[in-house]
Order: C-alpha cells, then sequence, then structure tokens
C-alpha cells in the first residue's frame, strides 16, 4: 500500500488555526420571524432582557428574590422545559403565595421578551403561541425552547451582575 494511504486525514472541520474554534450560527426564533444570531450575541440579548425588566420594574438593581427567580426559570427550563415554563406563567390557581407572586413577574417578562421582544405577549398569548408551537411546529419548538437555556446562562449572568449589594 502507498504511504498516503495509511496516514491518517485531519478532520474535515481542522483548520490551519486550530487555536479559534469554528464559529456556528445557530437559528433561532423571535416572535416567531426565523433569524440568525450569533452565540456571542446571546449576552447581549440577555442583558437587554434584565435592563427591560429593571425598567419595567422601576429598578437599578435586582433584590434577592429576583435573583432566585431568574435561577429558578433556568432550572426549571432545563429540568420542564418550555412549555412547563410558559404553563406556570399562565396558570390561574389560587395557590398564589409568595413564591409565585415573587417569581411570575420576573418568568414572564424574560420568557415574553424572549418570544417577542419587541411587543412580548400576553401571559394567555404566550401560552397560547407555544402550545400551538408544540402542535404544529415541534422543530420551531425545540429551537426556540434550546434558545432559552441558551439565554437561562446569560440572564443568570445578568442577575447576578444587577443583584443589589
Amino acid at each position: 500500500m502507498p504511504d498516503q494511504l495509511k496516514r491518517p486525514q485531519p478532520p474535515q472541520t481542522a483548520k490551519a488555526n486550530s487555536m479559534t474554534p469554528p464559529t456556528k450560527l445557530v437559528n433561532v426564533d423571535s416572535g416567531f420571524s426565523s433569524t440568525q444570531v450569533l452565540p456571542e450575541q446571546m449576552s447581549l440579548v440577555a442583558h437587554e432582557h434584565i435592563q427591560t425588566y429593571l425598567k419595567n420594574q422601576r429598578k437599578s438593581n435586582l433584590d434577592k428574590n429576583d435573583l432566585t427567580a431568574v435561577l429558578r426559570l433556568s432550572q426549571h427550563l432545563r429540568v420542564f422545559g418550555l412549555l412547563s415554563a410558559v404553563g406556570y406563567v399562565n396558570q390561574s390557581n389560587a395557590q398564589g403565595g409568595e413564591v409565585r407572586e415573587r417569581t411570575v413577574p420576573v418568568w414572564e417578562s424574560l420568557l415574553g421578551q424572549m418570544m417577542n421582544q419587541a411587543n412580548p405577549p400576553q401571559r394567555e398569548q404566550m401560552m397560547e403561541q407555544v402550545v400551538e408551537m408544540t402542535k404544529k411546529q415541534p422543530q420551531q419548538y425545540m429551537a426556540t425552547w434550546r434558545r432559552s437555556l441558551m439565554l437561562a446562562n446569560h440572564w443568570n449572568f445578568w442577575a447576578r451582575a444587577y443583584q443589589e449589594d
């Protein structure tokens, strides 16, 4: 056998400068219009979501309860999914309670902005949109859920950055 056939070939994706990871484009849906967002932009988007929440709440920093709500949203998205998180926000039961009172405004703001940053849907609309997506466009639902998981990491970072001392 010729010597060339015995040598292992480098992977197809390897480049001359292996220190620079290849940039991946991620398809995400924002407000149900398809756009491409670079992963590097997620931090800026998440920062804008936190800033909008602070502005709407007329706060300059997040209190401990807000931070806890952001962190719980991340956990909930990872374990139960986007549909469950939107369902929790939309849930209208008599349970109420302190945890729900401090969690729902944060989740509603962040999830609503993720769905449509320019015009976040109301709780009921958000639930209807996500349920419709799961039934008719499961791939879009999965892409939106993945986007929420990526955003959650950045929401956590920025929430800690804006936490009161």
